[in-house]
């Protein structure tokens, strides 16, 4: 299934995903983390993959705006990053939590709205 994102607000949002991945991430969590899709107002991207129904996303954007959830956390860094949930570094800024989003077997395109 592809999983894209749609940045239906006035500023750019900036993207990060967390996904099942019991291969690369099965002695850190199962599930990996990526970021940073920076979308433009109007913009999509495709950002992964997969074949499990079920992602998680956290979102912000240069409004102050924050897609956040309880699913996590992740840790995040301020350039782009490729990691599994129990991974983290003294280059983390953070940890933010995802939400959970369920593609029912589908292709899915998450809208970002204010």
């Amino acid at each position: 299934m592809e999983i894209r994102f749609r940045n239906n607000t006035a500023g750019s949002v900036s993207v990060a995903v967390m996904f099942y991945s019991p291969d690369a991430c099965s002695h850190d969590g199962q599930w990996g983390t990526r970021g940073w899709w920076v979308i433009g107002p109007g913009g999509t991207a495709h950002v992964l993959n997969t074949g499990n129904r079920y992602f998680c996303f956290y979102a912000e954007a240069t409004d102050g705006t924050v897609w956040a959830g309880e699913f996590g956390p992740i840790y995040i860094y301020r350039e782009a990053f490729d990691s599994c949930l129990l991974i983290g570094s003294t280059a983390a800024i953070g940890k933010v939590g995802t939400r959970r989003v369920d593609t029912r077997g589908h292709d899915t395109i998450v809208n970002l709205n204010r």
